[in-house]
């Protein structure tokens, strides 16, 4: 495998990030911070989708990105000359993570664990193995020869991953502990060979003992059945009086209420006959009476017709009242409309007086911003004059200052003789601008000021006159608004006035006598008691149709329910009842079925001591059931205890083997190296099964530590190199051929730096690719080609 492109999107420090990836050596060069170990970090990520640190999933995304933008990782890789590409992505607030994995730009598998699955198997290396072999940083070189013999040891065998065997060893021998303990405790609760016979003799015994009672219950059984069928029998019987007694109390039952249902007949029948009676009565005393309801039906129309003139009546008043006042408002009405007539009658002549006086007051205003344009530039004219003064009078006073031999201001040569007439043609100058200039200015301004006086006045003449014109203005504007709202209420008054002057005209032909009407009303209620006496008894008579038909009712209910009752008590007296032989079956079937009780309790009984001897028999068979699970358990235990045993031989031989191969071979690669880069100088490194470190010098063996710092750094670099080849043999990735390593110059001086420089280079062509990772911005000459971050 070869690195080609890398793209990041939203990636840690990196917004929008792209690579190329070279042949060759490549330095990886940025300051602290940069993000260098980032980009190999992406790389991890990018083929086994798992970041350095599982909990570095909470800051991938770039700090400046939104929830809502996407954090991907796009690499580029030949494998075996195929070009491949995986591009993984994590989306959303929770970072759901997504692949794609593309094989000659076709894709090729979709999904983040899919993807992982075909790298592996593809590498043949998880992401441990990965890392492991392929990436070094400086502190994981220097602790290669400072760890302490056994923490080395610890972490070249978790480098080569055979912690994991060291692992298994453990767990063998913890689930060897746990069965031995387990064998035990099970041993001791299984049961002896004596206890087994003798439980087994129980069982005998029970169940000759349960035969016996099996047989008696038999019996028991028969006899029982027996007197069920005498049972039966008798209640066949009984239940053929029981029917007969029923049916006979139930005609009974019904005689009863047909006989009472009668007597309410003929008790409803002589009450109708008494209403109907009284009602024929009253009848009578209603004929009596039949002019009242005429005498007050009269009356009730003519106070109705009273109290319609009485409206009238209050009406007319009303509109006379109304009237009254309307002529007020009418009167009144039209003196304000006179009034606000001659008020408002000069309109016309204060809008053109207005106008006038707004000519005027901008005329003004164009004059005062000429007069004021004017004053500014004559100002300015004599702050220029003062100017040319004061830089003569410096000019005079400068020549003064250096005397007779000084040059001229103006054209340079040397005053001598000139001296004097300089100094006095410059102040005349200074005179004749002081007195015609600035003085003629001056005068000019006198005036402007005087002529703004003038205008100003004028200007807050206008402006009162103008004041004045206005509020006249809108005084009369005001009035004529008023004068125009009077009028139309005028209109309404007289509107109103003249259909009030109607409706009176017609109310003039209704009269009104409140005398009259109260006797109307003094007659009605002298009446009233009689009207609603004549009332009641015409609701009363209303009754005498209805009560009649039910009385007719009532006699044919009565015929009817007599016919029935006789028709039933017939049926009563055919029925044949015994009541004594009745008591004498029952009295039979009371003693068979207590006889039958007793027999199934003792049954029952025998059941019961059937059933003990069965649960103690099968408590005996479960507990010897159970001793013969138990004991095949402990042979399982006893069998995995076993195979535990062999496993552990095998590993401990396997481990043996292993090792025997692992250091050899690290002492061979690393060796050939050392030897290359020292150009001979060194011909052997030996790694022992315990991983020390030892150098040969001149054929013989010295630790590691006997040596200078330089070739200890050397020493390292070739060992961990020789660690990735060796766990790229055992893991069969050995299409695998790249390797990167993180700041691996440390603090060291130029001329070591060199030597590591130039050990990368020596070993270049057993790998396509190697990238140094580097803070130090002054080595990047050293290296063939690199990338700045």
């Amino acid at each position: 495998m070869i690195l080609t492109n890398l793209k990041l999107e939203n990636f840690k420090k990196y917004v929008s990030h792209s690579i190329s990836f070279e042949e060759g050596l490549t330095g990886i060069i940025g300051k602290n911070g940069s993000g260098k170990s980032t980009i190999f970090e992406a790389i991890l990520f990018a083929l086994y989708g798992e970041l350095k640190n599982k909990g570095d999933k909470e800051i991938v995304r770039n700090a400046n990105a939104s929830i809502k933008d996407v954090v991907s990782v796009d690499l580029d890789f030949e494998f075996e000359n195929t070009p491949y590409k995986i591009s993984r992505e994590f989306r959303g607030k929770t970072l759901s993570a997504n692949a794609k994995l593309y094989k000659n730009e076709e894709l090729l598998i979709t999904g983040a664990k899919e993807t992982t699955a075909y790298i592996v198997k593809l590498t043949k290396m998880n992401k441990d193995a990965f890392s492991h072999t392929l990436f070094a940083s400086q502190k994981e070189l220097t602790s290669l020869s400072t760890k302490k013999p056994e923490d080395r040891k610890k972490m070249i065998r978790k480098l080569l991953g055979l912690e994991k065997i060291d692992y298994i060893e453990k767990e063998l021998i913890e689930k060897s502990r746990d069965l031995k303990r387990d064998i035990s405790a099970y041993i001791e609760i299984l049961l002896s060979s004596d206890d087994i016979k003798d439980k087994k003799e129980h069982i005998v015994k029970h169940k000759e003992q349960l035969d016996i009672y099996t047989n008696t219950s038999i019996e028991k059984a028969k006899h029982i059945d027996s007197i069920k069928l005498q049972e039966l029998d008798i209640r066949k019987e009984l239940e053929v009086y029981i029917q007969t007694k029923e049916k006979k109390q139930n005609l009974f039952s019904n005689l009863e209420l047909l006989k009472n249902t009668i007597n309410a007949h003929i008790s409803n029948q002589t009450k109708l006959a008494r209403e109907i009676e009284l009602l024929n009565e009253k009848q009578k005393e209603l004929k009596g009476l039949e002019n009242v309801k005429g005498e007050y039906t009269k009356l009730h129309d003519s106070i109705k017709e009273q109290e319609q003139l009485k409206e009238y009546h209050i009406r007319k008043e009303r509109l006379l009242e109304e009237q009254k006042n309307l002529r007020e408002h009418y009167k009144k009405s039209k003196d304000t409309i006179n009034t606000l007539e001659q008020e408002s009658s000069l309109h016309g002549e204060l809008i053109k007086k207005e106008k006038e006086l707004l000519g005027i007051q901008e005329e003004i205003k164009q004059e005062l911003i000429k007069l004021n344009q004017k004053e500014k530039e004559l100002v300015q004219e004599i702050a220029g004059e003062e100017k040319l003064i004061a830089d003569i009078n410096k000019k005079i006073q400068n020549i003064k200052n250096l005397g007779r031999d000084s040059n001229c201001p103006t054209c340079t040569r040397p005053l001598l003789d000139e001296y004097d007439n300089v100094i006095s043609s410059l102040e005349a100058i200074v005179k004749t601008a002081q007195e015609q200039k600035i003085s003629k200015t001056k005068e000019e301004l006198e005036k402007i000021g005087i002529l703004k006086t003038a205008q100003d006045q004028i200007q807050k003449q206008n402006a009162t006159e103008y004041f004045e014109v206005s509020k006249s203005l809108n005084l009369c504007e005001s009035k004529k608004r008023d004068l125009f709202i009077e009028k139309e209420h005028f209109v309404k008054v007289e509107a109103q006035g003249m259909k009030n002057k109607e409706e009176l005209a017609k109310l003039e032909i209704y009269t009104y006598d409140n005398t009259i009407h109260q006797n109307l009303i003094e007659k009605q209620k002298e009446l009233k008691t009689k009207y609603e006496y004549v009332l009641s008894l015409e609701t009363m008579l209303k009754r005498v149709d209805s009560l009649k038909e039910e009385y007719e009712n009532t006699n044919k209910n009565i015929e009817k329910l007599s016919n029935e009752y006789n028709e039933k008590e017939l049926s009563y007296k055919e029925i044949n009842y015994d009541e004594v032989k009745h008591k004498e079956k029952q009295k039979m079937f009371d003693e068979v079925q207590a006889s039958k009780e007793q027999k199934i309790n003792v049954l029952n009984e025998l059941k019961v001591q059937i059933a003990t001897i069965q649960g103690q028999i099968k408590t005996i068979q479960e507990t010897l059931d159970n001793n013969d699970i138990q004991a095949k358990k402990v042979q399982t235990k006893k069998d995995d205890l076993q195979d535990y045993e062999k496993i552990k031989i095998s590993l401990g031989l396997f481990k043996t083997k292993l090792n025997s191969k692992v250091a050899p071979r690290i002492s061979d690669i690393a060796s050939n190296m050392y030897a290359q880069i020292t150009k001979g100088k060194y011909q052997h490194i030996e790694v022992s099964n315990d991983f020390d470190f030892y150098i040969y010098d001149e054929g013989k063996k010295f630790p590691i530590e006997r040596f200078s710092g330089g070739e200890i750094d050397l020493a390292n670099l070739v060992l961990r190199i020789a660690i990735s080849k060796t766990l790229s043999e055992l893991s069969g990735a050995s299409s695998i051929e790249f390797l990167a390593f993180d700041e691996v110059f440390g603090s060291q001086d130029e001329a070591r730096r060199m030597e590591i420089i130039e050990a990368f280079h020596t070993i270049k062509e057993q790998y396509r690719q190697i990238f140094l990772i580097s803070h130090e911005m002054e080595i990047k000459e050293m290296f063939e080609r690199v990338v700045e971050v």
